[in-house]
């Protein structure tokens, strides 16, 4: 039977949606366009026919609870809520209720102001794409831009909205159906759900159809006694237990509903699919990769590439595993698992419950482990109720993975936000192996002791048959530090011994896949780098590439370049510097303060030593992708990686991989990253002194090709091996030895 329509119903469905349409208390939650009404380009063209308002009425007609939920502004629904006087509508994802005879308005974003400004100007530039803005939310819309200018268009809008969220947390990025629109965290469709239930008898139970990405809030609402429905082929990640090919298939529904609940005897069968897909996140992968947030995928419109996600994709995809993580939206009640085997990898995602964000993420996990991971006491706090909530959090991860593998799956844990899983997972019956990834630095033992739940956390860990560090000099901190406080724990070279466990602690430095930066044979082509080249008008450049965080010790290397200014003046209009930062936790109030920080130093320097045909530093506050960094890196004479502390940093060695072997640039690399250990070639510095990094820089700008070829020469080999892939291999493949031991001595 074709994927298309839906196929006759089973005696299973045909029970389970007789007892739904025949509750004393039903409620029908129905989205417009794409779900009731086809999509077209314009809302006028996407009128409420007579023929749906029908259906929405013959359910009214019969008892059930008729409610509209959708997308389109309140002024685009006043004209058809006559068409349905008996319904309950919502518009603008929520944020409007019009429930009892009267508009119920949300507050007006005022803020939602400069992104409307921002995205107007690339929809005036591009024929065919229309702005919306609503009370809470603002979209570009793309359907009638032709083909060849959507690519141009979407990054552009993708780059405006994501640095626009930087700076505000309580709003969010949803890619739908040709649009692109941000709205206030607090107006999605689920609302509706709990409003509607609250003016319900209990028990009332709830059908819900939706076709896109703010349907999701909808279906997250609803109970495990309610039906989500997905108008539209199950090709996408979902919370949806059910799907009928289109709106016709949706109309088809609802007038089954109304004819089952008014018939006497058995009802014909229901006119929906199972969503087989929905129900496939089971116990039943053999590896389950658990991370805080899972890789972000666009609406088919490419994915997020970076060291970890070019790693793990293919033995995710190799093993049949699924990638389980934090879908980055708060929702209420949360926790449901909606699963996507497609992009790959396969992923499941789950809401946070309201709160997590802010206590566990924002929280105890970037306000108290990282500065304390990263040796920055003097940021650490620590707070109580954090603390319970990471408990929390971490116990919900270990019970989701528990289920998508069975007992003896491999579970792969990463990062600091997860300390606790492992010994989470083994008190629900799991045996299998269980590895734990740190990309972090350790500290030494008086800063780590420093965490008043340091105990807890080490005990903790020794849940793990294998715990994984970037360098030497991390896991050493690591075995120093473990061993006190916990009773009975013995070290055994890199074994920490616990009772009849024993916990294996490995160093596994990861890399990149050196492919996407290597120079091209014919040369870099024509790009967007051009107007840079001819800013610099054959003056050197200095680069430097980092997400914004205080770690990456970007005001330092601000001060150490205009300390070179000052020291050796005859780099004055000869070197320009370009500090790339790609945005980062700008609801933590210290990003926010450290990007005015350092906004306010470039603007420092260049008040202090810019003439009128040079600006002595460009600071960028964006992303780039690989294809564009690669000519960047080529284009720099130096490429300066200075963290004041760092678990790896594969800016290095992309840096590294970049260049020409016959005149490559130099890597002046802060001898605190993690990269120093393999990358020790590069021009190692302190990023700490100030005038050592300014004459480290004069050095570095200075050297001769014949130096920077043999320098480039060792550096080449040990930033491309081992690349990303084999680093995921080698560390599954000491995770499977070290279990197998343990469950051959056991």
């Amino acid at each position: 039977m074709s994927d298309a329509a839906p196929a006759a119903s089973d005696p299973a469905t045909s029970m389970i949606w007789t007892r739904l349409a025949r509750a004393p208390a039903l409620a029908v939650l129905v989205d417009l366009d794409g779900t009731l009404l086809p999509f077209a380009p314009t809302l006028e063209e996407a009128a409420l026919d007579d023929a749906a308002a029908a259906v929405l009425r013959g359910l009214a007609a019969v008892g059930v609870a008729v409610v509209v939920v959708s997308g389109r502004p309140r002024a685009a629904i006043d004209p058809i809520r006559a068409a349905v006087p008996a319904a309950w509508w919502f518009a603008e994802h929520g944020a409007w209720r019009h429930t009892d005879g009267s508009w119920q308005p949300p507050t007006v974003a005022a803020e939602l102001g400069d992104l409307a400004r921002r995205l107007a100007l690339l929809a005036e530039r591009t024929p065919g794409a229309r702005l919306e803005q609503k009370s809470l939310a603002v979209g570009l819309h793309w359907r009638r831009v032709d083909e060849a200018e959507r690519p141009r268009l979407i990054a552009s809008a993708e780059l405006v909205v994501d640095e626009w969220l930087e700076t505000q947390p309580a709003y969010e990025r949803l890619d739908g159906a040709a649009v692109l629109e941000v709205r206030h965290r607090a107006a999605h469709k689920g609302t509706a759900v709990a409003w509607v239930r609250a003016h319900l008898p209990v028990g009332a139970r709830f059908v819900a159809l939706g076709d896109d990405v703010t349907d999701e809030d909808t279906f997250a609402a609803l109970t495990d006694d309610d039906a989500a429905v997905l108008v539209g082929a199950p090709d996408r990640r979902s919370h949806a237990d059910w799907w009928v090919a289109d709106p016709a298939g949706a109309r088809a529904l609802l007038r089954w509903l109304v004819e089952a609940r008014v018939g006497q005897g058995p009802p014909p069968s229901a006119p929906v699919r199972p969503w087989t897909r929905a129900r496939a996140a089971q116990p039943q992968h053999p590896l389950v990769i658990v991370s805080n947030r899972t890789p972000t995928v666009g609406a088919g419109r490419g994915k997020e590439v970076g060291g970890l996600v070019s790693a793990l994709t293919p033995i995710v995809e190799r093993t049949g595993g699924v990638w389980l993580g934090w879908s980055g939206a708060e929702r209420a009640p949360g926790l449901a698992l909606a699963f996507d085997p497609e992009p790959p990898p396969a992923l499941a995602t789950f809401d946070y419950p309201p709160g997590w964000r802010e206590a566990f993420y924002g929280g105890f996990c970037n306000q108290s482990l990282w500065p304390l991971l990263h040796c920055f006491p003097g940021r650490v706090r620590y707070v109580d109720d954090e603390w319970t909530t990471y408990v929390t959090a971490n116990e919900t991860y270990a019970r989701l993975a528990a289920r998508l593998t069975p007992p003896t799956g491999t579970v792969w844990i990463h990062d600091y936000h997860l300390l606790l899983a492992a010994a989470a997972l083994r008190r629900l019956g799991h045996v299998g192996p269980i590895g734990l990834f740190l990309h972090v630095p350790f500290p030494p033992r008086d800063v780590w002791e420093t965490l008043p739940w340091h105990v807890e956390v080490i005990d903790a860990l020794l849940a793990c048959d294998l715990i994984g560090f970037h360098t030497r000099r991390w896991a050493d901190n690591f075995l120093a530090a473990a061993p006190h406080g916990v009773a009975g724990l013995r070290r055994d070279g890199d074994q920490l011994a616990h009772g009849a466990r024993a916990t294996t602690v490995g160093v596994f430095p990861i890399g990149i896949e050196p492919a996407g930066f290597r120079p091209p044979p014919d040369g870099d082509p024509a790009d967007d780098l051009d107007g840079l080249r001819a800013l610099l008008a054959g003056r050197k450049l200095v680069l430097g590439v980092d997400r914004l965080d205080y770690s990456k010790g970007i005001p330092e290397r601000l001060e150490a370049f205009r300390r070179l200014l000052q020291l050796f003046p005859a780099w004055r209009g000869r070197v320009s510097f370009v500090q790339v930062s790609v945005p980062s936790r700008a609801e933590v109030p210290e990003y926010a303060e450290l990007r005015r920080r350092v906004e306010e130093l470039v603007g420092r320097i260049n008040g202090e030593f810019g003439e009128a045909a040079w600006v002595p530093v460009r600071y960028l506050y964006r992303s780039y992708p690989a294809d564009v960094l690669a000519p960047l890196y080529r284009l720099a004479a130096v490429g300066m990686v200075t963290p004041l502390r760092d678990g790896m940093n594969l800016v290095a060695k992309e840096f590294v991989a970049a260049q020409r072997d016959d005149d490559p640039g130099v890597l002046l690399l802060s001898r605190f990253a993690g990269a120093a250990e393999a990358l020790d070639a590069a021009l190692l510095t302190n990023p700490y002194h100030v005038d050592g990094v300014a004459a480290d820089l004069d050095r570095a700008l200075r050297m001769e090709r014949d130096e920077r070829r043999a320098r480039h020469a060792r550096l080449i080999a040990a930033a491309t091996a081992p690349t990303a892939a084999g680093w995921a291999d080698a560390f599954l493949a000491r995770l499977a030895e070290v279990t197998a031991v343990r469950l051959t001595s056991n």
